[in-house]
């Protein structure tokens, strides 16, 4: 029998009996979590739910991160990123420039983080066909984590292609991973206000689906801290559990707390530290058949990422191997560096009382001097 923990706020004792029970947790349960004044209750519901799924182990990976371009034209209120034609601060790699770079520190990495902006000139099938194939020939060790549904639903659109026949091409060249981008906030209030010309709820939530149907995983996310209400948050993540139902295929979810500088949504400000970590417990906790739930240190740095691995979070993403390449949370004014050694990661997973473990885009894991064949 479990001994007898006290429970501050009543209200969480009902869904505790429900996760001792298995059972999925409603929109009312996720808004009595995101309101409790429980924190204590709130971190150990949630950090007990983190260690049903992985027990101790918490994971990182070294990987390549790089921003192709950031010549955008969807236009999202939040974006600090995104840069016209003719802005003097354009960027657009070339596929020897994007190669060039993901091999500027060596091969001992084992995923290859990639996305852009919705670029007429760079985000088209003759542009990433090639340079993906050429990647695996090269790179055979390294997962391939390309775009996001948003970016495949505007390379769908300009080539005219079914979501199934797209997501088939990119499985031949050579995708393994999709990363969770473009997801924001699926209410459609939201999204008529925030980002209106980026890809629907419906259809975000179907490519990432046909991807699963043709071997590619895929993480998801969630942007937190604009004009979303917890209703629409708790909403978010139960669409995210029922697509998951419907095409399993997600490793993982990442929370994307709004940070401020540079954008239309300014005025509302940077998120609190007790926001982001009640973000990572809920979703822990309405996330059931969701294996990972990330940390993502660039964007609430590593303090609030040690932090979050004792209210849900198991995977503190990665080390990015570069020294300049991240642009979207940089451009908005994050305070995080661009670059951790695994030996850092490693010690503050330790710290936090868990067993780090390195893995790749899949989880496949690895061990901590892996290399690969010469």
């Amino acid at each position: 029998m479990r001994p007898h923990v006290t429970t501050a706020d009543p209200a969480l004792r009902s869904i505790e009996e429900k996760l001792d029970r298995g059972t999925s947790l409603s929109l009312e349960d996720g808004l009595a979590l995101f309101r409790t004044a429980d924190l204590h209750t709130l971190g150990r519901l949630a950090q007990a739910a983190k260690e049903r799924k992985s027990g101790q182990d918490v994971y990182y990976v070294l990987n390549r991160y790089i921003n192709s371009t950031n010549v955008c034209y969807a236009n999202c209120q939040f974006c600090s990123f995104a840069k016209g034609e003719r802005d003097a601060e354009k960027v657009r790699m070339s596929a020897d420039e994007v190669v060039a770079k993901a091999l500027e520190t060596g091969t001992n990495f084992n995923q290859l983080h990639i996305v852009g902006g919705h670029d007429p000139r760079q985000l088209t099938l003759d542009y990433w066909l090639p340079l993906m194939r050429r990647f695996k020939e090269m790179l055979p060790h390294v997962q391939l984590s390309l775009f996001t549904a948003a970016e495949i639903d505007y390379m769908a659109r300009r080539h005219r292609l079914s979501y199934d026949d797209i997501c088939r091409t990119l499985r031949e060249a050579g995708l393994d991973n999709v990363n969770g981008g473009g997801a924001e906030i699926f209410a459609e209030r939201f999204r008529a206000e925030v980002c209106p010309n980026k890809v629907d709820t419906a259809h975000w939530l179907e490519i990432h689906e046909t991807l699963h149907r043709h071997g590619v995983a895929s993480n998801a996310t969630m942007l937190y801290g604009t004009i979303e209400t917890l209703e629409e948050r708790v909403e978010h993540l139960i669409l995210l559990r029922e697509s998951q139902r419907r095409s399993p295929g997600y490793n993982a979810f990442i929370p994307l707390a709004f940070h401020p500088d540079g954008n239309a949504l300014s005025h509302l400000g940077w998120t609190e530290g007790l926001d982001d970590i009640r973000v990572f417990a809920v979703a822990r906790l309405m996330l059931d058949n969701f294996d990972h739930i990330k940390a993502y240190w660039m964007i609430q740095g590593l303090k609030v990422c040690q932090l979050a691995l004792q209210f849900g979070a198991d995977d503190m993403d990665g080390t990015h191997g570069s020294t300049d390449e991240e642009r979207i949370y940089h451009s908005a004014g994050t305070r995080s560096g661009q670059y951790v050694d695994d030996r850092e990661f490693r010690r503050l997973i330790v710290e936090a009382g868990y067993v780090p473990v390195r893995r790749n885009s899949t989880y496949q894991t690895f061990p901590h001097d892996w290399q690969p064949a010469a």
